[in-house]
């Protein structure tokens, strides 16, 4: 039970920590900012087909608001 506990605890205070010093420092929003969307898909690793897709949902999601009567 106590590894069990660590296994799930050590991860998420990793990540907690890195998280807390990224918006403490600024610094990795700006680096991100910095770099091209090419770049940034690559840090993602994320399969082209999903990327694709979610290109896709996003351009609907986009003519749908767009699409939708001026008074609301």
């Amino acid at each position: 039970m106590v590894c069990g506990s660590l296994r799930n605890s050590i991860p998420k205070s990793i990540v907690y920590c890195q998280v807390r010093e990224a918006k403490r420092t600024r610094s990795f929003l700006i680096e991100l900012g910095t770099k091209e969307v090419r770049q940034l898909s690559s840090l993602l690793d994320e399969d082209l087909a999903i990327m694709q897709r979610r290109h896709n949902i996003a351009k609907r999601l986009e003519l749908y608001r767009s699409s939708s009567p001026i008074g609301d």
